[in-house]
């Protein structure tokens, strides 16, 4: 089995054409680039880089960040902790179902870290991992029936409650994206 985290262990993109091979990549990169927003707040360093190539607004400064991230998204205290199965109806998906997903492709999360197997990250990570193999029928399935079902939801939920820019501009980041890849899809 692969390790799902800290990134997605991949074998080599398949060759198609070296237009399709670029934006595959491209995409593949931003989600494991979104995957990030919610495993830890960022330091200094990614801070700053975040600011300058999303072109964010916000100029909260790290410590007001990292505050807001532990009040947010950490298991269990956070008020808006990033777990599907939090925010999917009764009897919807969730963590038993996008484990089974995982482990049908032959992916496991690494024991060391401590994230459930629904953590936005992870399957955000998850996504880039089918984008990178050209499994496009399961990257469509798994956009569908697990992250449109509750990450835009969940990003709108986030931009009400954060209390700083940055977790807003980065929660409609997220959601715009979402759409987005939701939208070439059904064209």
């Amino acid at each position: 089995m692969h390790a799902l985290l800290p990134l997605l262990t991949t074998n080599a993109v398949s060759r198609l054409d070296m237009n399709l091979e670029t934006d595959n990549q491209e995409r593949a990169e931003a989600y494991r680039v979104l995957a990030q927003f919610f495993l830890a707040p960022p330091d200094e360093e990614a801070l700053a880089a975040i600011r300058q190539d999303f072109s964010l607004d916000a100029q909260e400064p790290i410590d007001v960040i990292t505050e807001e991230f532990n009040k947010l998204f950490l298991y269990p205290q956070g008020r808006i902790v990033p777990l599907e199965s939090l925010f999917t109806p009764a009897g919807g998906t969730g963590y038993t179902d996008v484990a089974s997903v995982y482990a049908g492709s032959d992916l496991a999360i690494d024991d060391s870290y401590a994230v459930a197997p629904d953590h936005i990250s992870v399957e955000l990570l998850f996504m880039s991992y089918l984008i990178e193999n050209g499994k496009t029928e399961m990257e469509k399935k798994f956009l569908v029936q697990h992250l449109m079902n509750w990450v835009p939801y969940y990003c709108e939920e986030v931009t009400r409650q954060a209390t700083t820019f940055f977790y807003r501009e980065i929660a409609d980041m997220v959601k715009d994206f979402l759409i987005s890849e939701y939208d070439a899809y059904i064209r």
